[in-house]
């Protein structure tokens, strides 16, 4: 388990493009226990244990991090993390909130990475069927 500094949370709204789902992304603090709810309830949860590959100096980074969903069309969340209150200010700004990104009309997959993973899949299928075949037929002559 890696070695995590003590940090304060930073809280994200992850809004649907439709819909009334909403959730609270909260990330980067540490220790690992962490008070959260909306206006209707408050929980403690469980924090997993984020790392991540910064892509400029090579260093893996990790914090705690959680997500809170709700169903409410105003969602608004807030954290209490080592006694002290969060709250998530929900901006007018766009690159605050986190959203469903648009898919191209002209997004194609690699057609050769999809050959690998089906022909991956196959040979494990295949192996598969075979260590089932020799343990039913070892079972079946030691019966015999």
């Amino acid at each position: 388990m890696p070695v995590l500094k003590d940090s304060d949370p930073s809280i994200y709204p992850l809004k649907p493009k439709d819909g009334t789902l909403s959730a609270c992304l909260i990330t980067d603090f540490s220790p690992g226990d962490i008070s959260v709810g909306n206006s209707s309830s408050q929980t403690q949860l469980n924090a997993s244990i984020v790392q991540v590959k910064n892509p400029d100096t090579g260093i893996t980074e990790a914090s705690y991090g959680t997500v809170l969903w709700g169903s409410q069309e105003n969602f608004g969340c807030f954290a209490t993390h080592n006694t002290r209150p969060f709250k998530m200010e929900d901006s007018a700004e766009e690159g605050d909130a986190c959203g469903i990104m648009e898919m191209d009309d002209n997004f194609e997959t690699d057609e050769k990475l999809n050959l690998l993973s089906f022909t991956l899949l196959a040979l494990r299928i295949v192996f598969v069927k075979g260590v089932a075949a020799n343990l039913i037929l070892t079972f079946w002559l030691r019966k015999s």
